[in-house]
């Protein structure tokens, strides 16, 4: 379950998205459609981004341990 804040925040961003796309002349179905898959590659992005952050913070920390390029095995 998501928290009120976030799912009233996906639910602007889907709004804004399908505002873009009505303007640009599509029907409401089809920027329905578009925003939400925007939003999907947006938390896509985000969570290997995320991943990425993680990845780089334990190696960061592993090369920290061992200043002088001494091995771990």
């Amino acid at each position: 379950m998501i928290s009120q804040f976030l799912r009233d925040a996906l639910i602007e961003l889907l709004f804004r998205h399908m505002a873009a796309h009505i303007e640009r002349g599509l029907t409401y179905d089809e920027a329905l459609i578009l925003g939400v898959d925007e939003i999907r590659r947006q938390i896509r992005g985000t969570r290997l981004d995320l991943e990425a952050l993680m990845v780089n913070d334990a190696v960061r920390q592993v090369r920290e341990m061992y200043p002088n390029g001494e091995r771990l095995h």
